[in-house]
């Protein structure tokens, strides 16, 4: 007797133990800046075992720099070819690609023309070269389409919608429009859909508003895409890429969208900020101010990103885990854990205040004022080592002109000596 409720017991606890299933998602961007740049990093990546791979821009730099800081289009096509090649024929990612299914969307440097969008007139070939580069068929829609935008279903349960969003081909920084207008009839069918989470890429970031530097979805975008949000309250996050280092951010004000939102950045897969900028993490601290993340939640070196979707036995997203691996070691630099309740529709309120209420040049000017108050020890001590710099540049200019002209005295002298002589 004690034996059959000691078997009805512990089977009743077995079903009550919900069965978790988890999908992997791989994605990044900015790779082989410097061509013959060696790397393993596909072979991490490959680790994780990723079902997707997901490109979120300048996966071959086909554009080039003749002068420092100054990008020019590549005009000949077998040379764009060419660049889409080096990183094809990375021996890791040539094997990478026999075992995860690769897509992508472009971004400025890989759509042949530095924050490029509407007016490039390299976008229509570069794009058919970037859709050979990702193995898109010669007759996928895609091809004729205006962009590269396009969605799927990440698993066989149609509960995971990936919406890949072009925010180059059509980019009109002078309407604010980062889509143009049929990508956005297209968008907002993807909110219709069954899924129960959306995972919405960019090649640019989307969330932030109040920093220098980094390009980001235009204002006037952004209220159509958080209309969007709210009219529908489809769980959604947000994958990113371009800025040449790993960040998490997080909408400060989800009252005003009746939902949380995310977005996780995971760039400078082999070229990241950390690479060519002394003092990066000092430097951002001035710029960005930490509206929509904390400087914890930066990395500056070269990384990569998974995403692992966790579902239940019922097939549905119940929590989502980000991670930021170090393209070095594959260690995890940063984390984030979202139950799905987070992303699902809360109290809406517009009339709550809003961070983002407050003007951006009020807000920036007061992040340059904190982080000169906490850093001040810092930047007195880089003016003073810069004022001695200075002085020392002085000094030795004046003795070297001091020389100069004690040497053409001399050499002045000689000559009337030769003269008198």
């Amino acid at each position: 007797m004690l034996n059959k409720l000691l078997i009805v017991l512990l089977t009743s606890l077995f079903f009550t133990v919900e069965a978790e299933n988890q999908l992997t998602i791989a994605f990044g961007s900015c790779f082989k800046f410097y061509r013959t740049h060696d790397t393993d990093v596909f072979k991490r990546i490959q680790s994780f075992n990723p079902k997707y791979f997901l490109w979120l821009g300048d996966a071959a730099y086909i554009d080039y720099m003749p002068i420092l800081g100054i990008w020019r289009a590549e005009q000949n096509e077998t040379r764009v070819k060419e660049k889409f090649d080096i990183t094809n024929d990375d021996k890791y990612y040539a094997q990478f690609k026999k075992n995860v299914i690769i897509k992508g969307v472009y971004d400025d440097h890989d759509s042949n023309e530095n924050n490029g969008g509407k007016f490039n007139p390299l976008k229509e070939s570069a794009k058919q070269l970037y859709l050979d580069f990702i193995g898109e068929p010669k007759d996928s829609p895609l091809r004729k389409q205006d962009g590269i935008y396009q969605s799927f279903y990440a698993d066989q349960h149609n509960k995971v919608l990936v919406v890949m969003t072009d925010a180059r081909y059509n980019s009109d920084k002078f309407t604010g429009d980062s889509l143009g207008e049929n990508q956005w009839k297209w968008l907002e069918e993807q909110f219709q859909t069954e899924s129960q989470l959306i995972i919405m890429t960019s090649g640019v970031q989307v969330l932030h508003d109040d920093r220098d530097g980094p390009e980001t979805w235009f204002g006037w975008s952004k209220q159509k895409l958080y209309a969007l949000i709210k009219k529908y309250n489809k769980p959604i996050i947000f994958l990113s890429g371009d800025v040449h280092y790993s960040e998490i951010l997080k909408h400060p004000c989800p009252h005003r969208l009746g939902q949380n939102l995310y977005e996780f950045t995971s760039s400078g897969m082999t070229f990241a900020n950390y690479d060519h900028i002394p003092f990066v993490d000092i430097i951002f601290q001035f710029l960005f101010p930490t509206t929509f993340s904390s400087y914890q939640d930066h990395y500056y070196k070269s990384n990569f990103g998974i995403l692992k979707i966790i579902t239940n036995d019922q097939n549905s997203p119940i929590r989502i885990e980000f991670e930021t691996h170090s393209s070095q070691d594959s260690s995890v630099v940063l984390s984030k854990t979202i139950l799905i309740e987070e992303l699902q529709k809360q109290k809406f309120d517009e009339t709550q205040s809003c961070i983002l209420d407050v003007p951006i040049t009020e807000r920036q000017w007061q992040n340059y004022k904190l982080r000169f108050n906490e850093n001040i020890v810092v930047v007195i001590g880089s003016l003073f080592l810069g004022l001695l710099f200075i002085i020392f540049l002085i000094y030795n200019i004046i003795s070297y002109v001091s020389k100069f002209l004690e040497l053409y005295k001399q050499i002045q002298k000689n000559k009337q000596k030769l003269k008198q002589e």
